[in-house]
């Protein structure tokens, strides 16, 4: 709002006048910038009671997952088509021994395009639990070799039962 000039305000009044038709928009703009409440971040479980394996991917990462002590653990870990061209590939980047150990890992094509190179892929990898107890396990993508930090990381809360 422009406020005309008024012959018989001063300058003063004029920015008094100014200030006043301010501030009950700035006040109501402060209600409506208050702090609202966070939601409530639910960690999810992933388990399988009674199965040989239990499932889970980078799709659920920071996910606590739930193995009995027979259980196998096998995590897929999804790779983009450009991942796979310039060699990038998942490996363990943290795991302490005593619970889990790692059996092995596939890569495992999911396109099956005239171009092999166009096409992406999974790492999957298969854990075997040790000994009852809790373990973060973390994986990294990076190439082969690399020292640097990995592209993207996927991490999960194990504990075997």
């Amino acid at each position: 709002m422009i406020l005309m000039k008024h012959p018989r305000l001063t300058n003063n009044q004029r920015v008094w006048s100014s200030l006043a038709l301010c501030l009950p928009l700035a006040s109501i703009g402060a209600c409506a910038s208050a702090d609202k409440p966070k939601p409530v971040v639910v960690q999810s479980v992933i388990q399988a009671p009674g199965k040989t394996h239990v499932s889970a991917s980078d799709a659920n990462s920071g996910a606590s997952v739930m193995l009995e002590t027979g259980q196998e653990l096998r995590v897929e870990l999804s790779l983009s088509a450009w991942e796979v061209a310039n060699n990038f590939d998942w490996s363990v980047a943290e795991l302490k021994p005593g619970v889990l150990t790692a059996l092995g890992s596939r890569f495992e094509r999911t396109g099956r395009d005239a171009n092999p190179t166009e096409s992406d892929g999974a790492t999957v990898w298969r854990l075997a639990p040790q000994a009852p107890g809790r373990v973060t396990l973390t994986f990294g993508l990076r190439r082969p070799y690399s020292v640097g930090a990995p592209a993207r990381t996927a991490s999960f809360d194990v504990t075997v039962k």
